[in-house]
């Protein structure tokens, strides 16, 4: 599948795919940024769930409720494209589904197992999307793109993400006493 070309998508779409290396078939970084996640995320400890590199942002759970829950909206707005339906998708307000959320009873070995399973569906939706289907226009939240772009959204998106944990989870949990109180932050 070839990466979409500027009209394919949302101009703020543009700070996700921004982050795709400049290599690599979706298939591939599908692949590999969902192994890199359960290696960044599989060690951690469960405890680690709660943090929250500050007092207002996510805690780890909720960052992979977040991917999770980004990957099935993408996901349905990908097989609406490829399936050519005209209807326009509404979009979602990740603050709001976020306000919503419960992971209070979840583990990370847990969310990661669900989200193998909504990834495996994409992987799917990516190896039955033909060539001519990739191009084909939908409308999301008022604005045209193709499930090309989308994919490669999904994915510039999900590397953000990793980057974010890397650099404002991961870095932090080694230095945070194991007393530390995630709704106080670092």
């Amino acid at each position: 599948m070839k990466r979409p070309k500027k009209g394919e998508y949302a101009p703020f779409h543009e700070a996700y795919l921004s982050e795709l290396p400049k290599r690599g078939s979706a298939l591939a970084l599908l692949r590999n940024t969902f192994r890199e996640s359960q290696e960044l995320l599989g060690k951690l400890p469960e405890s680690a769930g709660d943090f929250r590199y500050a007092p207002e942002k996510w805690s780890v759970k909720q960052v992979i409720m977040h991917l999770i829950d980004f990957e099935r909206v993408f996901a349905y707005r990908i097989l609406s494209f490829m399936r050519a339906d005209r209807i326009g998708l509404p979009g979602f307000n990740q603050d709001f589904w976020m306000e919503e959320v419960d992971v209070s009873g979840r583990t990370i070995k847990d969310l990661l197992k669900e989200w193998k399973a909504v990834r495996d569906n994409t992987l799917f939706l990516l190896k039955q999307c033909t060539e001519k289907q990739s191009t084909f226009l939908g409308t999301a939240s008022g604005l045209k793109c193709t499930p090309r772009a989308l994919f490669f959204v999904l994915i510039g998106h999900h590397i953000r993400h990793n980057r974010l944990l890397r650099e404002q989870y991961l870095n932090q949990l080694d230095t945070i006493p194991p007393d530390h109180d995630p709704e106080v932050g670092a």
